[in-house]
């Protein structure tokens, strides 16, 4: 029986009106480094999504990582990256929260996140959340199962006992399922094996 709703917030319950948020992923930064992709994106979890620090901090930590010197480019890919935006929780998705809670189910964020960015979360809503959990301050990604164990303890409740909905296949699908949760694709996929979802109303259909 479900009795907790994790939502992740980027892409999910987050919209950003940043149509240029290509120019600043991982492979983008990647081909700016001239480096592997998954060296580079292995350096960044471990750095940006796993601990916190200021700008300064973290842009060090990354390069030590990688073995290489900051730039004056890898600066500024970071600094556009990690700029604060008008990312926000629509008033429909805070309705949706809002009438889960009624239900009595617990609702909680669950996110691969970084310190440095501005998740513009109102006073409101998070005085009705059970919790909100950032991969930075847990020290763990999504992709680990010990941020569900945590997680899971945090809130006293079975892994089975909680559904997961994020726009990512891998670490917000794939991988909750594996480690016992229940989960949803948010998105659109030719795959009919994948539960999914391409509006965020339709969670009601599997509660």
């Amino acid at each position: 029986m479900i009795k907790v709703i994790s939502f992740d917030i980027g892409g999910t319950l987050l919209k950003s009106s940043d149509n240029d948020s290509k120019k600043y992923d991982l492979r983008s930064l990647a081909s700016l480094l001239n480096l592997p992709y998954d060296n580079v994106r292995d350096a960044y979890k471990s750095v940006y999504q796993k601990s916190n620090g200021t700008f300064d901090e973290l842009l060090n930590r990354f390069c030590d990582k990688l073995n290489i010197v900051p730039s004056d480019d890898l600066i500024t890919f970071f600094k556009n990256k990690f700029i604060v935006s008008d990312s926000k929780i629509s008033n429909e998705n805070k309705e949706l929260i809002k009438k889960l809670k009624s239900l009595g189910y617990k609702v909680i964020l669950f996110s691969n996140s970084c310190s440095l960015l501005n998740n513009e979360i109102d006073n409101d809503l998070v005085n009705i959340l059970d919790g909100i959990f950032y991969s930075f301050e847990i020290g763990y990604t999504k992709n680990e199962s010990e941020s569900y164990k945590y997680v899971e303890s945090k809130l006293n409740n079975k892994p089975e006992e909680f559904l997961h909905i994020g726009d990512t296949l891998s670490s917000d699908y794939q991988i909750p399922l594996r480690n016992g949760w229940n989960a949803l694709y948010y998105g659109n996929i030719d795959d009919t094996s994948v539960k999914s979802i391409d509006d965020l109303e339709k969670i009601f259909e599997y509660l």
